[in-house]
């Protein structure tokens, strides 16, 4: 019975990737969420996004199934552009001592150039995010969230749900996670990511 199960779990991921459109689909309304679930995002954000404008020109999150959940937001202080990484210390979730829970926070300054890429990668996020005209519901994965602040100051946020490695979207995850780990102080190539950035912009246009 586990091992049928197993089965349809892997043939329903496989159809779900391969299903997936080249863009976001605008995320649920979290005061609209009942029950556990609620209160799982009532508690898990606050604490994630501590140091975070409330306001977010780029800010990214990786909420995973069993995994610690990260972000990161692109944040200026004091007349300088960073990339703020934030990751909490063990999986909301599951944590049996929710208090126990801790914040990890570090922060990379940007060049101009890379501050500026992922600005319009994030306008152009939001630009093309839309309702799909049908979805299979994600389960055993991560949901990817992606924000950002329009015109008339609304914050407008994107996801995706496991999306596959050599997709679209797949890509821009990773270029996410380079700029959370570089964030984190990890020797990443500012220039590089740029040059990334630069070719999934081309990509999604």
């Amino acid at each position: 019975m586990k091992k049928t199960t197993l089965i349809l779990i892997l043939i329903l991921s496989s159809l779900f990737c391969f299903g997936q459109k080249a863009h976001l689909k605008p995320a649920r309304e979290f005061e609209n969420y009942e029950g556990v679930l609620k209160e799982y995002y009532d508690n898990v954000f606050p604490l994630l996004y501590q140091n975070y404008s409330e306001k977010p020109i780029a800010r990214y999150t990786s909420m995973p199934s069993f995994s610690n959940e990260y972000s990161f937001s692109i944040e200026t202080i004091e007349d300088r552009n960073y990339v703020v990484s934030n990751k909490l210390s063990t999986n909301y979730w599951y944590s049996k001592n929710k208090k126990n829970v801790k914040l990890i926070s570090n922060k990379t300054k940007l060049t101009k150039n890379l501050y500026q890429k992922i600005i319009e990668l994030f306008k152009l996020l939001d630009e093309q995010t839309k309702k799909p005209e049908d979805e299979l519901i994600g389960f055993d994965g991560t949901t990817y969230y992606f924000a950002t602040t329009d015109k008339n100051e609304k914050v407008k946020i994107g996801e995706t749900w496991s999306p596959n490695k050599e997709s679209q979207l797949g890509k821009l995850v990773s270029i996410c996670d380079e700029i959370f780990s570089l964030g984190n102080g990890e020797n990443i190539s500012q220039n590089k990511i740029v040059k990334n950035i630069e070719k999934i912009i081309t990509e999604l246009k």
